[in-house]
């Protein structure tokens, strides 16, 4: 079943549907049709539009499998057994090859990596801190 999510905004004069209850809004006689008819009645005068969701920022920018490898090749030991570690969560090395492994999956695979490298981890916290520190200041001057 659709959640049915129906935003009044009065600042724009519109009557904001997700992508998910607009489709399900097309059904006559269906629960998220009926309601979309019942705001239409109570705002006669408001457009009605389909809103995308909102996807989260990338928190960690830049931090791709490629500046993973690079970074393991700089930062390994004599025997490479983190690149070899790697090489088989990507599904990369031979014995992943040879069996047809898949490559986990990039939060699993960033997990990992921040585990064997935890100033990474550190370094982008930081830096995510110090711009939202700096986004914070430039609203409250706008306000003032």
């Amino acid at each position: 079943m659709t959640t049915i999510s129906i935003t009044i905004n009065r600042k724009n004069s519109t009557i904001e549907l997700t992508k998910a209850t607009a489709k399900a809004a097309t059904k006559f006689g269906s629960e998220a049709y009926n309601r979309l008819q019942d705001a239409r009645k109570d705002y006669p005068t408001f457009r009605v539009v389909t809103v995308a969701k909102k996807t989260a920022k990338p928190e960690y920018k830049g931090l791709t499998f490629e500046y993973m490898k690079k970074y393991i090749a700089q930062h390994d030991d004599e025997n490479n057994t983190i690149m070899a570690k790697f090489l088989d969560l990507r599904g990369e090395s031979d014995e992943a090859k040879a069996i047809g492994a898949m490559s986990a999956g990039y939060i699993e695979i960033k997990a990992w990596f921040f585990e064997q490298y935890p100033a990474i981890q550190k370094f982008h916290e930081d830096r995510i801190a110090l711009l939202k520190d700096a986004v914070e200041k430039q609203a409250a001057k706008k306000a003032a």
